[in-house]
């Protein structure tokens, strides 16, 4: 009686796990998903990984391949895509992301993980701070550009010519002085 779950080997003829040969294929596609990234990113990639890993098992490499394939393409894009928005996220930001989430992990992250939604938001919140930043130096130069000739130096121009002079027909305070009419 052969178990429902195997398969003959088409070359020795012994029975094969069907789950096993599927776990096998699954790690060898998640192999050609790493093949383009840079070692270091692989690195983290693979510390990121373990935090999906259920307590008292192996992460399945048919697992790893979902994670993996729905970030390799954004890795590649050097973009993440959240909420409709699309941030840019180099390789660089990919890596100090997930070494963050492996190394400084905050005590409120529930593991395992079910998805890479933590990375990604994470991601896109430093997408939205350099854009934050990049949109607040764009107001400051409109601001400077608006004030061609050195804003405060033409302030104080204004203010000295307007002290120079007075306006027609003002009449002031005028000091009283001794005056003498001599007739001689």
């Amino acid at each position: 009686m052969t178990n429902a779950c195997t398969i003959p080997c088409p070359y020795c003829n012994k029975d094969v796990d069907i789950i096993q040969g599927m776990e096998m294929l699954a790690g060898n596609e998640w192999t050609e998903l790493l093949n383009s990234l840079p070692n270091s990113v692989i690195g983290a990639l693979l510390r990121y990984l373990e935090l999906f890993k259920p307590l008292k098992q192996e992460l399945r490499w048919s697992r790893r391949v979902v994670l993996t394939a729905e970030l390799v393409p954004m890795m590649k894009a050097a973009q993440v895509k959240r909420n409709g928005i699309t941030y840019a996220a180099p390789l660089p930001m990919w890596e100090a992301e997930m070494m963050k989430l492996v190394v400084n992990r905050p005590a409120t992250l529930v593991l395992p993980l079910k998805s890479n939604g933590y990375l990604l938001s994470m991601i896109a919140g430093r997408g939205e701070q350099a854009a934050a930043k990049l949109e607040q130096e764009a107001i400051e130069q409109k601001r400077n550009k608006s004030n061609v000739g050195g804003g405060l130096v033409a302030v104080a121009e204004l203010q000295q010519k307007a002290a120079s002079k007075p306006p027609d027909g003002w009449r002031g305070n005028v000091k009283k002085t001794n005056q003498s009419t001599t007739t001689e």
